[in-house]
C-alpha cells in the first residue's frame, strides 16, 4: 500500500471506521472484534439459502466465515483458510473456480474491493456539468436505460428500488445516474452509471459527489464495491474521496469431498 493510501485511510474518522466494521461484521455473522484484532480466524455462522463462504481482509486482519455445520461441513484446514484469504487479497475475478483439497468454490459476482468515504475525505464539490435532476421519473430514467446494456443497467442500480437517485441532464437527455441501495447497518452502497457517449466528461463525478453528500446528510457512510480490473471506476471513486477499506469475496460452495473427516477449524 502506498503512503498516500495510508494517509487517506488515517484521515477517516475513528467513528466511521468503527461503524463500517460493525456493518461489515453483520453479513459475516461475527463480532466486530474479529475484524479489529484477530489476524486470521474462522467464524461459523448460520447458512444462507445456499451454502456460501464469505471472506474479509483488511490489512493483516482476515476472516473466513463458514456456513452452519448442519448445512454443510467443509472441513477446511488452516492452509486452505490462508489460501482463501490470499485469493481475497489478490481480488480473484468473479466466476473463477477455486479448487481446494476438500471443497470447490465459485467466486460470486459481487466485486471484491470495498472503498468508503466520510466528511474528512470528501473532495470539494466539482463544477456542475449539465443540470442535476433529483429522483428522476421513470420516463427520464428510460433515456439512459436504452443507452446502456442490460448488464450495465443492472450493475449500475437502474433496476433496484432505490430510496434516492441523482441524475445529470445534457441537452435534455439523462447522461449519468447515481443510485443508493438500502443501507446495511451504517453503510449505504452507491452506484454510478454513465452513458457511453458521455464518459470521461465529469458527469459521473458530479452525480456521485451529489449522492454521497446526500448519504452523509442522512447519517450513513457511503461505500462502493469496485470490480476487478475496473481502473476507470477506481479513478472516479478516488477523485470524489473514497478510500480503500477492505476486500471481500462471496464464494459459492459447489462441491464438498465427503471422504474428508469432519474437522472444522477452531473459531
Amino acid at each position: 500500500m502506498s503512503n498516500s493510501s495510508k494517509d487517506l485511510r488515517a484521515s477517516l474518522t475513528e467513528r466511521s471506521v468503527a461503524d463500517a466494521l460493525r456493518s461489515c461484521a453483520m453479513p459475516l455473522g461475527c463480532p466486530v472484534g474479529f475484524l479489529e484484532r484477530h489476524r486470521v480466524t474462522t467464524v461459523e455462522r448460520p447458512g444462507d439459502e445456499e451454502p456460501v463462504v464469505r471472506t474479509f481482509v483488511r490489512d493483516a486482519i482476515g476472516v473466513v466465515s463458514l456456513p452452519c455445520e448442519e448445512k454443510v461441513d467443509l472441513g477446511l484446514d488452516p492452509d486452505e483458510i490462508q489460501e482463501l484469504l490470499s485469493l481475497t487479497r489478490l481480488e480473484a475475478a468473479p466466476g473463477s473456480v477455486i479448487e481446494l483439497r476438500s471443497a470447490r468454490f465459485i467466486v460470486g459476482d459481487d466485486p471484491a474491493a470495498v472503498a468508503l468515504l466520510d466528511e474528512s475525505t470528501l473532495a470539494p464539490s466539482p463544477r456542475v456539468a449539465g443540470m442535476l435532476v433529483y429522483d428522476p421519473r421513470r420516463d427520464v430514467l428510460d433515456m439512459l436505460r436504452h443507452d446502456v446494456s442490460p448488464c450495465e443497467w443492472h450493475q449500475g442500480g437502474g433496476n433496484i428500488d432505490s430510496p434516492h437517485r441523482v441524475g445529470a441532464l445534457q441537452g435534455g437527455a439523462l447522461v449519468a445516474l447515481a443510485t443508493v441501495d438500502a443501507p446495511r447497518g451504517r453503510l449505504a452502497r452507491v452506484r454510478v452509471l454513465v452513458s457511453p457517449r458521455h464518459r470521461r466528461m465529469g458527469y459521473g463525478r458530479v452525480v456521485l459527489h451529489a449522492m454521497v453528500r446526500h448519504v452523509l446528510s442522512q447519517g450513513f457512510i457511503p461505500f462502493v464495491r469496485l470490480e476487478f480490473g475496473d481502473l476507470a471506476s477506481r479513478a472516479l471513486a478516488a477523485t470524489v474521496g473514497f478510500v480503500s477499506f477492505a476486500r471481500s469475496l462471496t464464494l459459492h460452495v459447489t462441491h464438498v469431498d465427503s471422504s474428508v473427516p469432519v474437522e472444522l477449524p477452531a473459531s
